[in-house]
């Protein structure tokens, strides 16, 4: 490759900074939430522990994505939502796993519109006693009805524990 073409990739596109200033003039008002972290996730899991699929649909974001160190799956229709938490709702149940309840939520950033952080999912059996855990992280989004839905979930269990870096 020639130096004059190497240089090329580096260039700003025709647009220029012109259009990068003006991106920022298109900026709308973020919607305040009207539901804390806390209560998003209640019902999150409320809907996990029903077993509403119509529900866990409504929590999402589309597109949203799914993404672990193997793959990055982009969400982009509720139908791949009602599939998957249809086939997850046979696998927890046939395991004896009847409900699931949030815990140790951590915020690790939020500010207007947008909360990232993670948390334990405790697995249920039928009579309330845990019988198992789940690490996960989710970037938040703020819906225009002030509600949250999920964006970006990150199953933080999905690693054997010498890749996990701690």
């Amino acid at each position: 490759m020639s130096g004059a073409t190497s240089r090329n990739y580096l260039q700003i596109p025709a647009a220029g900074l012109t259009a990068l200033d003006r991106s920022v003039d298109r900026m709308q008002t973020v919607t305040m939430t009207t539901e804390s972290v806390e209560d998003f996730f209640a019902r999150y899991t409320g809907y996990l522990t029903a077993g509403s699929i119509e529900g866990l649909v409504g929590v999402y974001n589309y597109p949203s994505l799914a993404v672990t160190a193997a793959v990055c799956l982009a969400i982009t229709d509720p139908q791949q939502s009602r599939d998957f938490f249809t086939q997850g709702q046979h696998f927890y149940r046939s395991r004896g796993i009847q409900g699931v309840r949030a815990r140790d939520i951590v915020t690790d950033v939020e500010v207007p519109g947008i909360w990232i952080g993670r948390l334990v999912l405790e697995n249920l059996d039928s009579s309330g006693a845990p019988v198992g855990l789940e690490h996960n992280a989710y970037q938040l989004i703020t819906a225009a009805d002030g509600t949250r839905r999920i964006a970006v979930s990150t199953p933080l269990d999905a690693y054997n524990p010498s890749q996990s870096g701690s």
